[in-house]
């Protein structure tokens, strides 16, 4: 699926308003600057300043009631993946009309929503490792992949009104200057898992293989590799758990490629070396390409 057509949203309530529901927010307001943005959280104190910084009309602290929130609102959770499922619920429950999410694990979350035609996955796949909406990035997912992730419905109307709130979520994130793409929840966690949540841990890995008296021998390489690795540790610990299957696997895969640069360098076979880095390195380039 990819959608180009500019989201027809008027309101939208954003439940996590960090770094990624504040650059949603910040998104917003410079490509559809008629649009009525609810922030949802549990800080009035955090809230009201995103309200001053401009990115929020208003906001909802503390727990939703049933209907508080406007019917026609697109709803946004956009918490740590353990927190999306209550917080994608009481938006439901508070009354959006339809609610996506941010997460970047969707089996576990799409699954409790299978029978709710009103929920459909999503994970923008872009980020940073600052916190807060005070890094808030207005072209954060500009040029960036989008994954929705709907689950299909046995019955009648359900699958129809699953279909067409999966288009709507799909124009909201393409109106964000995503490229939108449809999958399968258990083959984006199985992706995923090798393309953004393993090169986190060896980012962390390689970060944690030096000392604090290291740090001042340390160049571009080591600060490029391991940027990623000053994330939040609850924000990773979240995904890592919530896709451990698939990150199992990942990094299996990481521990045989290591293990075949350690056995080229204990027998000096510099052809296999070779070889090895010349596999990534190619694969590397066709990013650049």
């Amino acid at each position: 699926m990819v959608v180009q057509v500019a989201s027809p949203e008027t309101c939208v309530a954003i439940s996590g308003v960090g770094l990624i529901g504040g650059s949603i927010a910040a998104a917003i307001r410079v490509r559809s600057p008629g649009c009525h943005i609810i922030g949802v959280g549990r800080s009035a104190a955090r809230l009201e300043e995103a309200v001053r910084r401009g990115l929020l009309d208003e906001y909802r602290s503390g727990e939703l009631s049933e209907n508080s929130l406007p019917a026609h609102a697109l709803g946004i959770a956009c918490q740590p993946v353990n927190q999306i499922v209550p917080a994608a619920e009481a938006l439901l429950r508070a009354g959006c009309g339809v609610v996506t999410d941010a997460g970047s694990v969707k089996d576990p979350i799409c699954r409790v929503f299978a029978n709710q035609p009103r929920f459909v996955g999503a994970h923008p796949i872009a980020g940073s490792e600052q916190n807060g909406f005070e890094a808030a990035d207005s072209e954060l997912f500009a040029g960036r992949v989008c994954v929705i992730t709907p689950v299909d419905t046995v019955t009648e109307p359900s699958k129809s009104e699953r279909e067409a709130n999966s288009l709507r979520v799909a124009k909201f994130w393409a109106s964000l200057g995503m490229r939108v793409v449809e999958m399968l929840p258990p083959e984006h966690d199985r992706i995923l898992a090798l393309t953004s949540h393993l090169p986190h841990v060896l980012a962390s890995v390689a970060a944690g293989c030096v000392t604090p008296e290291m740090l001042p021998l340390t160049g571009t390489g080591f600060r490029d590799t391991t940027r990623i690795a000053a994330g939040s540790a609850a924000v990773w610990t979240s995904i890592l758990s919530d896709n451990a299957e698939h990150c199992i696997d990942a990094i299996q895969q990481a521990e045989m490629r290591l293990a075949e640069f350690r056995k080229a360098l204990q027998s000096q076979n510099l052809e296999a070396l070779t070889a090895l880095w010349d596999a990534g390195a190619s694969l590397r380039r066709m990013l650049d390409a």
